[in-house]
């Protein structure tokens, strides 16, 4: 029984975290961050690679999969210094290029989260205290009239959903830390952002870009992401179990608008794009798509029992056959075409973040229904 979701969580734990924890952190002017891919190559590095390896590595490290304290005190010693400014605030990369230095939502979201799982593992109240000044430099470099942050301190007219997407992750992941009323009100305000301006009423799905003001009149607008729809799926669940609110009938809404669209019938993988008529408009797959498909199956699974699990098996399935097997072990394919092909390049250490939460809740599926542990 589920077989492939025990191969899944066990190649994570065993396969996946070694290799990069072993192979993935790199000496930049003498100190170590993580790597951009593996293996590595040459180039630049974002702050987000940086963020997303310490949640996975604190986490992991807390719940006892690794033992990676060693590097994550390293990284946040002195790696780290060199991806934000004297405020805190994360830029993009470590690179020179007009991009590098901009101070965008999506950076310090990831930041945020980071800080709430380095806190969970160490107690340190100097991490407590960085966060609480993050958010503050946010609130007061970021904030919108109309609500949610810009996209970053410029202030480009066009608005996204996905930065508060990650945002509100991380507050759900504050909030169920600490308990603090500063994270569970910025929860909450998320949340009805979500209600009021990302989900469209008129066309019941989730809408990626928009004008100022959230005005969903763009050409862009248009563009659909299934993978959010996955995504945003799985975090209403996880806020209702927090606060309580009923959010069926959005996670609801969100199935049925992809059901059908979503997915490349040639692969059976999430497309990475659609547009708002259903039809193809990036027909290829990324693999994050296909974990955030899982984490919705798992949330199916969770509410409506026994019934759901097949789908939550075949889909495992589909995403190690398609992207991780015969790769190199702990390694994986990040992208294949709309016809199947597997596109050749390094793991970006981005991906692992989506994986490694994926297998973590495909592993409370397992505890609830009494299957093998890895």
């Amino acid at each position: 029984m589920l077989k492939q979701a025990q191969q899944f969580t066990h190649w994570m734990r065993h396969d996946a975290l070694p290799c990069f924890l072993q192979q993935g952190v790199v000496n930049r002017d003498g100190e170590q961050c993580f790597a951009e891919t593996v293996p590595v190559a040459p180039g630049i590095i974002r702050a987000r690679v940086q963020t997303r390896q310490l949640y996975v590595f604190a986490h992991a490290t807390r719940t006892g999969w690794i033992a990676a304290g060693d590097t994550i005190n390293r990284i946040m010693e002195t790696g780290l210094q060199h991806f934000h400014n004297a405020q805190g605030a994360f830029y993009f990369s470590d690179g020179s290029d007009s991009t590098a230095g901009k101070l965008n939502t999506y950076e310090q979201a990831f930041a945020l989260l980071a800080f709430s799982e380095l806190w969970a593992l160490t107690g340190d109240i100097k991490i407590r205290q960085r966060a609480e000044r993050l958010h503050d430099w946010m609130r007061q470099h970021l904030t919108l009239e109309e609500g949610g942050y810009a996209l970053n301190t410029e202030r480009p007219t066009l608005l996204s959903q996905n930065p508060h997407m990650h945002l509100f992750e991380a507050m759900l992941s504050w909030w169920a830390a600490t308990g603090d009323a500063r994270w569970e009100q910025e929860a909450h305000r998320l949340f009805r952002l979500f209600t009021s301006r990302f989900f469209s009423q008129q066309q019941r799905c989730l809408v990626e870009f928009f004008a100022s003001g959230w005005r969903p009149d763009l050409p862009e607008s248009r563009h659909i992401d299934p993978g959010h729809h996955h995504e945003w799926t799985w975090l209403l669940y996880a806020y209702e179990k927090m606060s309580g609110v009923n959010t069926l009938e959005w996670r609801t809404a969100l199935q049925h608008f992809i059901a059908g669209c979503g997915d490349n019938a040639q692969t059976g993988a999430v497309m990475n794009e659609i547009n708002l008529d259903k039809s193809r408009h990036r027909a290829a797959s990324r693999l994050w798509c296909q974990t955030e498909r899982i984490k919705a199956d798992v949330v199916n699974c969770l509410t409506v029992g026994q019934s759901a699990l097949p789908t939550l098996e075949q889909h495992i399935a589909d995403m190690l056959r398609l992207y991780i097997e015969n790769e190199t072990a702990g390694l994986y394919c990040d992208e294949i075409s709309e016809t199947g092909e597997r596109i050749k390049a390094a793991s970006p250490a981005s991906t692992l973040y989506h994986l490694y939460v994926a297998s973590r809740q495909v592993g409370e599926v397992l505890q609830k229904f009494n299957v093998g542990r890895s």
